[in-house]
């Protein structure tokens, strides 16, 4: 790629701006327009605990690992990079990108204080949180970094439509990612089919392993394969292995991966990996798909299930359900959780008792 920069398009401000809805649809039409594209969600690369120093540590961790993604995702031929998720409120992320190879236009995204409690109460967030909301929002428009781009009364397609005329629609070759070097673990990975609940499950283990003290990071692994084309499991692995790298530089001695298939490209990653697979019936698993498509679960990139109508639910069900029997017979080397007819709460603990192993 010479000396050219990847441009990278960061979407931020305060939670319930629509940052992560707006990049997500620019990545979506940057693909669908045939454009070789990658997002990241900063906010992915920050799941370490117990947070270590407050907030200017997990803003550090995050921007230390943002960039060695995006320096894996520039090499393999993105030609447009996406980004979204909060940053430094006081010191912004402009001066984390001097003298490196990409061309950064940060976009702060704002609209008036009544607008914004909307959208943050709407998302399900808590009334209680208001303040602290606001706070937030303040401190953004204090500081004033970024190109601050008013969204007041704009539908999420305005917004994206407004900022897609900026991003580079380019195709180009696809490079392979480096060698990944072997790190060491422990890993613990939690696999199972769509809605099973992995991450709901992962996520309250993981809580109470914070709640002790213990120095354990966190890893989506489906929020780190957002590249078209794709997907590439290859890619993937690169992230995971970048990431963990960031978060053992920052005390972490232990990763919790969730992931719906843990893949041989992702094994190569880690000497030590204990897989615990979760499993459910084919009533738990549709009612399940339900739940989420309703909204019982934090709203993450590329959830095809959030506000799905009824046939895309029985569609996605039928998908879960195949994947469940599939894996039954597959076998292998692995912890095997039934969590058929199991609250939250419990699927966690059990999950817990294994880590507790």
């Amino acid at each position: 790629m010479g000396t050219e920069k990847t441009p990278v398009l960061w979407t931020t401000g305060p939670p319930g701006a629509g940052k992560s809805t707006t990049a997500w649809g620019l990545y979506t039409r940057v693909g669908e327009a045939g454009g070789n594209v990658a997002y990241v969600d900063i906010d992915q690369l920050g799941l370490i605990g117990p947070p270590p120093g407050g907030g200017d540590a997990s803003h550090a961790i995050k921007a230390a690992n943002l960039l060695r993604v995006l320096e894996i995702l520039r090499r393999r031929g993105a030609r447009q990079l996406v980004v979204s998720g909060v940053v430094d409120p006081e010191n912004g992320v402009e001066r984390d990108f001097e003298g490196r190879d990409f061309d950064l236009t940060l976009v702060r995204l704002t609209c008036d204080r009544d607008e914004l409690r909307s959208r943050f109460l709407d998302r399900g967030s808590p009334a209680a949180a208001l303040p602290d909301l606001f706070a937030v929002a303040d401190a953004y428009d204090r500081t004033g970094f970024g190109e601050a781009m008013d969204t007041t009364g704009q539908r999420a397609e305005e917004t994206v439509d407004a900022l897609f005329r900026r991003c580079a629609v380019e195709d180009g070759p696809v490079r392979p990612p480096d060698a990944v070097e072997t790190l060491p673990g422990p890993v613990t990975v939690v696999t199972g089919p769509t809605a099973v609940g992995k991450s709901t499950a992962a996520f309250g283990a993981l809580r109470d392993l914070w709640a002790r003290e213990l120095p354990v990071a966190y890893v989506d692994l489906a929020q780190f394969g957002f590249v078209s084309p794709g997907p590439d499991p290859a890619v993937e692995a690169a992230n995971l292995a970048a990431v963990w790298h960031g978060y053992r530089e920052a005390g972490a001695k232990r990763l919790l991966v969730v992931a719906r298939e843990f893949l041989p490209e992702h094994r190569r990653v880690f000497d030590e990996v204990t897989v615990v697979h979760l499993d459910a019936d084919e009533t738990t698993l549709t009612e399940r798909v339900r739940r989420r498509a309703e909204g019982e679960s934090a709203l993450l990139a590329g959830d095809e299930l959030r506000g799905a109508p009824p046939g895309v639910r029985d569609r996605v069900a039928a998908r879960a359900i195949a994947e469940a029997a599939l894996t039954r017979r597959a076998g292998g080397d692995r912890v095997v959780l039934d969590t058929s007819g199991q609250e939250p709460a419990e699927t966690a603990a059990a999950l817990l008792a294994v880590l507790d192993q």
